[in-house]
């Protein structure tokens, strides 16, 4: 996978099963590292949060997700070769860690949530070594034990569900502590496997239209993040492109 730059962050340009790859290959090495998605609500999020803006750029590898981060890399004439997105890549990480004998720790979501996606995991994975779970709703007294208890557990991968920015920061604070080769924050990802929350239909999906399904079931919740997020994320995008020559992200020739 290749690195373009996009909102002065690097992001890793490739296909789904590349970034699989990549994970997995990180995943049986023995040095910690933090992989990131982002999508345009992160995008705006950035702009406004200069120590999340800063974990960004400094992250081992950053994955572009969704609609809007397809059409600014267009804009900027560095296509992306895939939407890479947390949610559609866990089935087929889940595959091949099972096939490389290789274990996940959940961390994240509402107390019983975890356990809901473990579940859940398992009836189209049996054989992955799930080798813990632990809400997201903890407090900071509470993080020393837990780190242990997810140090003990010496996961391959530990997948972190806390939304963004906290997911991140997180990671940034306590991911070598933790002992995990790999750790993905990941989101809403948890609602979506355990079976609180539906997915969009496929058709959705594949023309970049989740966003407007996920509107649809929770706009009370949402119509900020969607409707004038996406307004933002596009602002933001054309003072990108306008930027002098010398900027990263700047207008093409």
């Amino acid at each position: 996978m290749n690195t373009i730059r996009l909102f002065d962050i690097p992001i890793r340009n490739g296909m789904m099963d590349q970034a699989v790859e990549m994970i997995i290959g990180c995943a049986i090495q023995n040095k910690p590292v933090r992989i990131f998605f982002v999508n345009a609500h992160c995008i705006n999020l950035s702009h406004n949060d200069s120590e999340y803006h800063t974990i960004l750029q400094q992250a081992d590898f950053v994955l572009a997700d969704g609609i809007g981060m397809k059409i600014a890399s267009l804009l900027f004439r560095k296509p992306l070769l895939d939407n890479v997105n947390g949610t559609d890549m866990y089935p087929l990480l889940c595959q091949a860690l099972q096939q490389k004998k290789l274990s996940v720790y959940l961390l994240g979501g509402e107390p019983g949530i975890a356990e809901r996606m473990r579940n859940s995991t398992l009836e189209f994975c049996p054989d992955l070594h799930v080798c813990g779970v632990h809400h997201g709703f903890f407090t900071y007294a509470d993080e020393p034990q837990m780190i242990e208890t997810i140090r003990m557990a010496a996961p391959d991968v530990l997948l972190v569900a806390l939304g963004v920015p906290k997911q991140e920061k997180w990671i940034e604070r306590n991911y070598k502590q933790c002992g995990a080769t790999v750790t993905l924050a990941v989101g809403g990802l948890f609602d979506f496997y355990s079976g609180k929350n539906p997915r969009a239909p496929l058709w959705m999906r594949k023309i970049g239209l989740e966003w407007l399904y996920r509107l649809y079931l929770e706009p009370r919740r949402l119509w900020k993040r969607y409707l004038l997020g996406n307004v933002v994320f596009f602002w933001h995008t054309i003072r990108e492109w306008i930027k002098p020559p010398n900027h990263s992200t700047t207008r093409p020739a």
